[in-house]
C-alpha cells in the first residue's frame, strides 16, 4: 500500500506541477508581449513627433501622401510629390511626411519597414483622409491601411514595390532577379545605389543622385536592409481592402513590364483598377497633370470626402 501511495503521490504531484509551470510560462509570455508593444508604442510616439510634415492647403478633404526612397537620402518627401501641390488650389488639403532617416529626421536606428513606417502613417490619418503612396511608400501605405482601414477613405498605389505577389510571371521575375543581382553584387554601397537608381529610372532631382559620397553610401547601405513584405502579409493586407470595400487606384508608368503586371496583380487582389499613365520613368504622377486628374476622379467618385 505504502509503495502504490507513494506512487500515486508522485504522480499527483507531476500532475499539479504542469499546470503551475505552464501558468507562470504564459504570463511570461503575455507581460513579454505586453511589454513589446508598450515599447513599439513609445517609439511610434518618438517617431512621429521627429517627423517632418509638409501641408499644402486647408481645404475640407484631407490627401495623405507617403513617399518612396531609402534612407540616408537629403530628398523630402515633397519634391515626390511636388506636381501634387497645385490640388490645394482645388479645396484639398495635402499632408506630405518626411518618413524616418529621410531629408532632416533623424535615423530611427532600424531600416526602412514597411510596418513600423505604417503605424506611423495610420497615425497621421486622424478621423480619415485619401491615402497615396508611391514606390516603397505604397507597402507603407498599405500596411497603413491595414492597421486602421475605417480612417481610409480611398486608397491609391504609384508603382508599388510588390513584386512578391507575381513573381510567378516571367517579365516580374526577371525584374526581380536582375534587382537583387544589384543588390548582392555591387563592389560597395555607392555603387550599388547608382546602379540601382539607374534600374528603377529614378530622376536625379528626387533621388536619382546624391550631393556627397556619404550621402550615397548611406543610401547605398539603406537600400540593401529594406523590409520588403512578405507575399503572405501582402495578400492579407489587399484581401483586407477588398473585403472592408476601400476603394483602390493602381498607378504605373509603362516603362516596365515587370512593374505594370505587379500592379495588375495588386489590383486584381485589392479588387481595384490600375491606370497606366506613360512616364519615361518610376514617377508618373511627375510627368504631367494626369494623375492629379485621375486621383480627383477617383477620390469623388469614391464618395468618401
Amino acid at each position: 500500500m505504502r509503495g502504490a501511495l507513494c506512487v500515486s503521490l508522485e504522480t499527483t504531484t507531476k500532475t499539479i506541477k504542469k499546470p503551475f509551470s505552464h501558468c507562470n510560462f504564459t504570463l511570461k509570455s503575455n507581460f513579454d508581449k505586453h511589454r513589446n508593444y508598450e515599447n513599439r508604442k513609445l517609439t511610434c510616439m518618438k517617431e512621429i513627433m521627429n517627423l517632418q510634415i509638409t501641408k499644402w492647403g486647408n481645404g475640407a478633404t484631407k490627401i495623405v501622401l507617403v513617399h518612396g526612397g531609402v534612407q540616408g537620402t537629403k530628398v523630402s518627401g515633397s519634391a515626390h510629390f511636388s506636381a501634387q501641390e497645385k490640388l490645394a488650389d482645388l479645396g484639398y488639403t495635402l499632408i506630405v511626411p518626411d518618413r524616418p532617416g529621410h531629408a532632416k529626421n533623424p535615423t530611427p536606428n532600424r531600416p526602412d519597414d514597411a510596418e513600423a513606417d505604417g503605424e506611423l502613417i495610420a497615425e497621421l490619418l486622424g478621423d480619415g483622409a485619401h491615402l497615396v503612396g508611391h514606390s516603397f511608400g505604397g507597402c507603407i501605405a498599405l500596411a497603413a491601411t491595414y492597421k486602421k482601414p475605417n480612417a481610409v477613405k480611398s486608397l491609391t498605389l504609384i508603382e508599388p514595390g510588390m513584386q512578391a505577389l507575381a513573381v510567378d510571371k516571367f517579365p516580374v521575375l526577371w525584374f526581380v532577379l536582375r534587382l537583387v543581382a544589384i543588390l548582392k553584387l555591387s563592389f560597395s554601397p555607392e555603387n550599388r545605389i547608382k546602379r540601382f537608381s539607374k534600374f528603377m529610372h529614378i530622376p536625379s532631382e528626387v533621388g536619382g543622385s546624391a550631393v556627397s559620397s556619404e550621402e550615397y553610401v548611406a543610401m547605398g547601405k539603406a537600400v540593401s536592409v529594406l523590409k520588403v513584405p512578405s507575399k503572405e502579409t501582402l495578400v492579407q493586407q489587399l484581401l483586407k481592402v477588398n473585403h472592408d470595400g476601400i476603394p483602390l487606384l493602381v498607378v504605373t508608368g509603362g516603362w516596365s513590364k515587370g512593374v505594370d503586371i505587379t500592379a495588375e496583380v495588386v489590383a486584381r487582389f485589392g479588387n481595384g483598377k490600375h491606370v497606366i499613365i506613360p512616364s519615361p520613368h518610376h514617377f508618373p504622377q511627375l510627368i504631367s497633370n494626369k494623375f492629379n486628374e485621375l486621383l480627383v476622379q477617383f477620390i469623388k467618385k469614391s464618395g468618401r470626402k
